[in-house]
């Protein structure tokens, strides 16, 4: 048998020592025919061994404890979806503004950023007075359709509000709009000229007196300017 590589009797050395060291019992060594045998129990000739301390390294005294080690990791939240569109705004009527009553044509404008996508099924909605138009537009610029009002057109003298969202195909809302207020105002039909203010009317002009035509002269005999008039004869008139 061959004898045992100063790497293996370097191995084995280490290993009784800490197996001595966990029993708390001492290590001997005795020589043999292929090199040194260790033991935990002395032998003739044997020859105790004093094993070296252990090094040990303190942790550092800042750490802390991982919590919930034994935890299982938390599920990662799916990222959020981003929104197709950055804005929806109502251009036409202003907010603040006004528009004309008593007529069937309330214009309306929106402003989407980026441009509508109706071929993916979106389309404009809109509300007013929190009554919702039976109607989907796919076009930023539409007038509320006749049937809307209860009276057939939009009465004048009313404050309204409108609001404005894009619905997908499903009808869920894709991004709204702020609402705005206007007023519907009165319009008046006057003539070409007439001026707006009552003040500045013109005055009404007297109406011209009408004079009698001078009466027709009696036909009679002119003399001329270069005939001389003729002497009556005598005895007449």
């Amino acid at each position: 048998m061959k004898p045992y590589s100063p790497i293996a009797r370097a191995f084995f050395l280490s290993l009784a020592f800490c197996c001595a060291a966990a029993l708390g019992q001492g290590v001997y060594v005795t020589r043999g025919q292929n090199g040194p045998v260790f033991s935990d129990k002395p032998r003739p000739g044997a020859k105790e061994l004093t094993p070296r301390p252990l090094t040990v390294i303190p942790a550092p005294p800042d750490s802390a404890p991982v919590k919930g080690a034994g935890a299982k990791p938390a599920a990662r939240e799916p990222p959020e979806a981003v929104p197709p569109y950055r804005s929806l705004m109502v251009v036409r009527p202003e907010d603040g503004g006004s528009v004309a009553g008593d007529t069937s044509r309330l214009e309306i404008r929106l402003a989407a950023d980026p441009p509508l996508r109706p071929g993916e099924g979106h389309a404009f909605v809109v509300r007013v007075d929190e009554r919702l138009v039976d109607q989907r537009f796919t076009t930023p610029e539409f007038v509320i359709p006749q049937e809307f009002w209860p009276e057939g057109f939009l009465p004048s003298n009313r404050y309204l509000r409108l609001d404005a969202a894009i619905v997908d195909g499903n009808g869920q809302v894709v991004m709204r709009a702020p609402p705005v207020s206007f007023r519907s105002r009165q319009v008046l039909l006057r003539p070409p000229g007439y001026p707006v203010n009552p003040w500045l009317r013109p005055k009404p002009q007297p109406k011209a007196q009408a004079h009698p035509a001078p009466p027709p002269k009696k036909p009679g005999k002119q003399t001329r300017r270069d005939e001389a008039p003729r002497t009556p004869l005598p005895g007449k008139n």
